[in-house]
């Protein structure tokens, strides 16, 4: 499966085969918002450049390596990456740093996740020009003493000075509240709320189809049917604000910041910034 959220709705298609890019991608133009809707400030292209141990719901057939020459398999595969706004890499991968250095010099976000890589390959990945991981904890290996993998990243002296942005998936399924607590209070700067949601938020209990997939949901709970696999979230962007605010114990206007300004900060720059009202703080309350 290549998941494909087209920003800032973060939906999922699934279940694409590779030539598929090629027509799905090129309708995706980046545009900005009106009265009519939101704007598409690209895609968010989770693999095919991911572990196969770490695939979560994504079919294994689709996953894909670098090979030897990693330009010219992100060619093949996506063709333009114009309308991509954010990658999901393994740092692990062969030919990473040379993926991670090419899409980064093209101005697509690169974020570490669905890997099996340690803190080494991931310093890797962020020195070729990764900026951000995707939902922490979920699809990478667990965090060791004598190597505390991709989450060793939010604390890593690497990093120096600059911010370590990583999305989390705070429904309460995903992530465990201390977890979701040992995040925010080790890196709040880099914490960005995500929901991981897939077609079936909002659709009740029942039988789901994701892509190739049939996803059986009873209450927050998405999971591949005939596995223990969860498979994305039905949870909505409003309740994992609050879900967050209430498990990390922070004022509800940081939740929302997380929400908001850490993701235009990651896309658009440090100048993004919003500015929240005491009238839309109630109005969340």
């Amino acid at each position: 499966m290549l998941g494909i959220g087209a920003l800032p709705r973060f939906h999922l298609i699934s279940g694409l085969l590779i030539h598929m890019l090629f027509t799905v991608l090129p309708l995706l133009h980046r545009r900005d918002g009106s009265a009519k809707g939101a704007g598409i400030l690209g895609a968010h292209v989770e693999g095919p450049f991911i572990s196969p141990e770490k695939k979560g719901c994504h079919p294994k057939q689709h996953i894909r390596g670098f090979g030897s020459d990693p330009v010219k398999a992100i060619q093949k595969v996506y063709g333009s990456t114009e309308n991509i706004a954010i990658v999901t890499i393994a740092p692990e991968l062969d030919g990473s740093d040379v993926a991670i250095k090419y899409m980064s010099d093209h101005g697509v976000l690169v974020s570490l996740g669905h890997s099996t890589a340690g803190l080494v390959a991931g310093e890797r990945g962020v020195a070729a020009g990764a900026r951000s991981i995707t939902h922490l904890f979920n699809a990478m290996q667990s965090y060791h003493h004598r190597d505390p993998c991709l989450i060793g990243l939010l604390t890593s002296k690497m990093l120096g000075n600059r911010t370590m942005y990583y999305g989390i998936i705070s429904d309460g399924i995903h992530t465990h509240d201390s977890a979701l607590r040992l995040a925010h209070r080790t890196n709040p700067e880099g914490l960005i709320v995500i929901t991981d949601a897939i077609a079936a938020l909002g659709m009740g209990d029942g039988v789901h189809k994701l892509g190739d997939c049939v996803v059986n949901v009873r209450g927050l709970n998405a999971i591949l049917e005939g596995t223990n696999t969860t498979a994305g979230s039905v949870a909505s962007m409003p309740y994992c604000i609050r879900h967050l605010a209430k498990a990390a114990r922070c004022p509800l206007e940081e939740a929302l910041i997380c929400a908001t300004e850490k993701p235009g900060e990651i896309s658009i720059g440090p100048e993004f910034h919003v500015k929240l009202s005491q009238f839309q703080l109630r109005s969340w309350a």
